[in-house]
């Protein structure tokens, strides 16, 4: 396995997640940007990444092509269900809309960015095993990702009545579970057959993290114009670097 490799990607994609937070008011303007490009990069990397690893690695591991497309679904599904269990805390343009000032709303929420943050680590560990270029592509992505949702953490604190103190301590907590789940995948032995099932959950995963969360907030934040062409600029980037470099 590159080491190394995924675990400068944790570190990148902790400080980017920190430092998301911290300049908050400087990037708040181009985070429909980010999110567009953002979108696209996801749902590429899964469908043209990531599958294909996983159906060229199943037949040798005995996994038929059912089980790898419910595999994927509970991915999709599983995020699905966090987002809808936490849709009232939700943000539009990462402000609170008509919701009285609870603490609870922005710990909650940042319950659901920490388990997308852990599965996005663990994306980063499980992707290295695989290809070093394709470790590459994921902490990418992640690290843009993880950009967006600190904003979205410490916007959420804020505006739920938590102190400044309290929002940058759960800022922490997030930025660290990527850290956590490059380093399940380093310190934990795992077998193939589980590690193409998790790569499998993870095209399911980034399929609704790009299509259902990020491209709509870019829709509300962009014209559309601008939503489309940064969506095309992620999606032809990883074209580019896994089919064409």
């Amino acid at each position: 396995m590159n080491f190394l490799p995924a675990v400068l990607s944790a570190i990148i994609a902790f400080v980017a997640t920190i430092s998301a937070g911290f300049f908050i008011k400087k990037f708040k303007n181009n985070i429909g940007i980010i999110c567009a490009f953002s979108a696209g990069f996801f749902i590429s990397l899964a469908v043209f990444d990531l599958l294909p690893d996983v159906l060229s690695l199943a037949p040798n591991a005995q996994i038929s092509t059912n089980q790898l497309f419910l595999s994927g679904v509970a991915g999709f599904v599983f995020l699905f269900a966090l987002n809808f269990g936490f849709s009232r805390f939700h943000m539009k343009n990462h402000t609170i809309k008509n919701i009285s000032p609870n603490p609870r709303i922005g710990l909650l929420a940042t319950l659901e960015f920490c388990s997308h943050g852990f599965l996005e680590g663990l994306a980063i560990g499980l992707s290295f095993q695989i290809q070093f270029s394709l470790g590459v592509v994921v902490a990418i992505v992640v690290i843009s990702h993880g950009f967006c949702d600190g904003i979205s953490t410490l916007t959420l604190m804020l505006n739920s009545g938590n102190t400044m103190k309290s929002s940058l301590s759960l800022l922490f907590v997030e930025a660290i579970a990527p850290v956590m789940g490059v380093g399940t995948t380093l310190f934990v032995a795992i077998q193939e057959s589980f590690l193409i099932f998790s790569l499998s959950f993870l095209v399911g995963s980034f399929l609704y993290i790009g299509a259902g969360t990020l491209l709509p907030d870019a829709y509300k934040m962009n014209r559309k114009i601008v939503t489309v062409a940064f969506f095309l600029f992620g999606f032809l980037l990883v074209i580019f670097f896994t089919k064409i470099i």
